[in-house]
Parts: structure tokens; C-alpha cells; sequence
């Protein structure tokens, strides 16, 4: 009876003592694991850190800008920008009298000539300046002007011709003359409406160069007049 009580006592101790092992194993197990497991969040929290560092680091926005210079010269090598011409056909009378003490003598012809007008600007007096911030152009522009008058001497023609008695017709007078015509050729372009023309022309024409010159048209464009 004794031995069998000795038997269980011992064998109770043995259970005991491994249940201490096994649970001592378990321990150890569960805190490597709890290791890894925070080496591992660790590791994670690191990299998402770096992520954020890296998401919230400066980002370089490219700066577009435009060189006025070259802008500048590319007028200046435009020179006189001829923008508007008014063609015109014109016929004129041609009258001299020349009187001989109470006695006058005349003579006249009547003829019809060719020409044109031109308009336009002189570019050298074009100002440029930019505003990067608002993207923004600023053409400062003359007025447009009357460049030239030219007639057409081939065209000449003559319907009607007469002479005085003692007055002949003298081409140097007629040629005196070739300044008035011009000037009258000058009025009527004016009165047409030719400076204003011009003008336009030279806004489109100078819009479409600068606009040659600008990437992606990132820049808009405003006349002013100077």
C-alpha cells in the first residue's frame, strides 16, 4: 500500500515538473515570436517614415519663362513692317495759264495714273516687356503711319490735250505737280480708312511671331498703344 502511494507521489512530482518545462517552452516561444512580430512593425513603421519623409519632400515645379530679348531682335531684323496698302487709280486735269499783258493763254491736258499707298509701322519702336506671374505679354505699339506714296509712271495716260497760243505745255510745271498728287493720294488712303487697317494687320502680324517664340502658347499677349 505504501509502495503504491510512492509510486503516485512520484509520478505526480514527474507530471509536475514537466508541465513546468512545457510551459517554460511555450513562454519562450510566444516572447520570440512577440520579438519578431515587433521587429517586424519595427521595419514597417521605419519604411512608412521614409515614405512620408520622402512624400513630403519639395517638389520642383519647372519655372517656363520667355526671352524678350529675342523677342527684341526678331522685330528689330523685321525693320519697317509694311501692314496695309491702298491702290488707286487716279484722273487729274492739268490746267497753265500764262497771261501776255490783257491776253491769257491756256493749256491743259487731262490724264490718269496708278499708285499705292502703303502703311504700316517701324518695329525698332515696338517695346516689349513680360510678367512672368501673370503670364502676360506686353506689346507696346506706335501708331501706324504712312511709309509711302508711289506712282505708277508707266501708267500714265492722256485723254486730252491742248495748248496755248504762246503757252506749250512744259513737263517740268507738270512735274511740280507730282508732290500735290501724292499728298492728295495720301488724303484719300487716309479717309479710307488705311491707318486703322494697318493697325490691325500689325497686332495679328506680330501676335503670330511672338507666339512662333512661345512653348505651348503659355504666355497671352496684350497691345498698348505708346
Amino acid at each position: 500500500m505504501e509502495d503504491n502511494n510512492r509510486l503516485k507521489t512520484v509520478y505526480i512530482v514527474i507530471c509536475i515538473f514537466l508541465s513546468i518545462i512545457i510551459i517554460w517552452l511555450l513562454v519562450g516561444m510566444l516572447s520570440r515570436r512577440n520579438e519578431t512580430d515587433n521587429e517586424s512593425l519595427k521595419d514597417i513603421v521605419e519604411k512608412q517614415s521614409d515614405k512620408k519623409l520622402f512624400d513630403d519632400s519639395p517638389v520642383v515645379e519647372e519655372i517656363v519663362t520667355v526671352n524678350t530679348e529675342i523677342i527684341k531682335d526678331g522685330l528689330k531684323e523685321m525693320g519697317t513692317l509694311i501692314t496695309q496698302e491702298y491702290y488707286f487709280t487716279q484722273v487729274e486735269e492739268y490746267k497753265s495759264t500764262e497771261r501776255v499783258w490783257i491776253f491769257d493763254s491756256k493749256a491743259s491736258f487731262i490724264f490718269s495714273y496708278d499708285g499705292v499707298v502703303t502703311a504700316g509701322i517701324d518695329c525698332n519702336d515696338i517695346e516689349i516687356s513680360k510678367d512672368d506671374e501673370t503670364k502676360i505679354i506686353t506689346v507696346k505699339m506706335p501708331k501706324s503711319g504712312i511709309i509711302g506714296v508711289n506712282i505708277d509712271h508707266d501708267s500714265f495716260k492722256i485723254y486730252e490735250e491742248k495748248e496755248g497760243l504762246w503757252n506749250k505745255l512744259d513737263m517740268t510745271k507738270y512735274n511740280n505737280s507730282i508732290i500735290e498728287f501724292e499728298n492728295e493720294a495720301k488724303n484719300k488712303a487716309i479717309n479710307k480708312g488705311i491707318i486703322d487697317k494697318a493697325d490691325e494687320n500689325a497686332k495679328t502680324l506680330i501676335e503670330s511671331f511672338i507666339n512662333s517664340l512661345i512653348e505651348d502658347n503659355v504666355y497671352s499677349i496684350e497691345f498698348v498703344n505708346k
